[in-house]
């Protein structure tokens, strides 16, 4: 567990994940999809957890909207947000390309300079799937990190990454958004996985330097005049 994070105690369910990143089998036309998103106001939300501080959401399908901002993706799945109704070729997607219809989806936005810090996913959900990451719109020193290794993901092409053990991103290029889906361990998902081409990624010591840093340590002065914030980044 990483030194910044509270202890997880794994799901009794938690899916072996014998990889960093799966290269895997995905044919669809992106460009649809981006230019919806551009014809549209998407409703971003700022991050609740305190490795994401700097980073956006924008929620597709998950579960009922909770207490702060983007909580929907800790409450349940299956339930489609509203703005996924004005993104017609984006629902096809999570209903039709993968192989099975995605539970839980959403658009990730990493800005310029953007850093995701080391963490471990620590609820049961996330033991309990595959992440899958399609990137929208990226640049070339857009890194995700796992386990201390880091690689580019190219633009419309799905990658599975492992979120059980310390992942991260920096972002040193212009704005990046994923799409990320969390799906179920069933047959068709497995065997889509076991079809894909691993890869390790390599060492990338500037964007680790960034990455494995204090969460808390660059609090803002509004942030740390909110002691509920505080309360609450300090339980995570």
């Amino acid at each position: 567990m990483h030194a910044f994070q509270r202890p997880h105690v794994p799901s009794e369910r938690a899916i072996e994940k014998g990889y960093r990143f799966v290269e895997l089998p995905f044919d669809v036309e992106l460009a649809p999809i981006c230019a919806e998103l551009r014809r549209v106001q998407l409703p971003w939300q700022p991050s609740q957890w305190k490795w994401h501080r700097g980073t956006w959401f924008c929620v597709l399908r998950a579960g009922p909207r909770g207490v702060g901002p983007a909580s929907e993706l800790v409450t349940g799945v299956g339930h489609d947000a509203p703005i996924l109704a004005e993104l017609p070729s984006l629902k096809e997607l999570l209903d039709h390309c993968f192989p099975e219809p995605v539970p839980l989806a959403w658009l990730g936005l990493s800005p310029a300079g953007g850093v995701i810090r080391a963490h471990v996913d620590n609820l049961h959900h996330w033991d309990e799937h595959h992440r899958v990451h399609v990137p929208l719109s990226t640049n070339p020193a857009a890194l995700l990190c796992v386990d201390g290794h880091c690689l580019h993901l190219a633009p419309g092409r799905a990658r599975a990454q492992s979120a059980c053990v310390a992942q991260g991103a920096r972002n040193g290029g212009g704005n990046r958004v994923h799409l990320i889906d969390d799906l179920p361990p069933t047959p068709a998902v497995q065997a889509w996985l076991a079809s894909g081409r691993h890869h390790d990624g390599a060492p990338d010591p500037e964007a680790l330097r960034h990455i494995e840093a204090d969460p808390l340590a660059d609090l803002s002065p509004r942030e740390l005049a909110n002691p509920e914030l505080l309360k609450v980044m300090a339980q995570q």
